[in-house]
């Protein structure tokens, strides 16, 4: 329990800024991007290279739209939990379908798409973790 509320004291006095800005995601997802092209491109698959770069954009395409539709949210004058459940479920329709639809059409290597969403994600994570666990440690 003492670990748990440690990380959450910590993650509270970490600056918003460090957590929202996302030009280093963006500069580690377009690293990877040209890793994963060049590898991809190696072992005879540029569309799965090209289609993981895609994922990895649309992965960051979606964290910027969360952090406009909150924003947008907290600043209106009634902000519920319903207006933000509504706009994500939305907003992750929109990318779900497009990534099922190029899954599903530039099959084998529309797999690439998913590679890239998923690497996206793990990226953001350690994006928002690290500042929290340096927080931690400082404390």
């Amino acid at each position: 329990m003492t670990t748990v509320s440690g990380i959450k004291d910590a993650a509270a006095n970490v600056p918003a800024p460090v957590l929202i800005n996302l030009r280093r995601p963006l500069i580690v997802a377009t690293a990877l991007a040209v890793v994963g092209i060049v590898v991809a491109v190696i072992f005879g698959h540029m569309v799965m290279g090209i289609l993981f770069a895609i994922g990895l954009g649309m992965g960051l395409y979606n964290a910027r739209l969360l952090q406009k539709q909150v924003v947008k949210v907290i600043s209106s004058e009634n902000p519920t939990k319903r207006q933000i459940t509504g706009s994500s479920v939305q907003r992750l329709g929109v990318l779900t379908l497009l990534a099922l639809a190029m899954g599903y059409f530039l099959r084998p290597d529309g797999l690439g798409v998913f590679f890239g969403l998923a690497v996206f994600q793990l990226v953001f994570m350690a994006h928002t973790i690290v500042p929290v666990l340096k927080e931690r440690r400082n404390q």
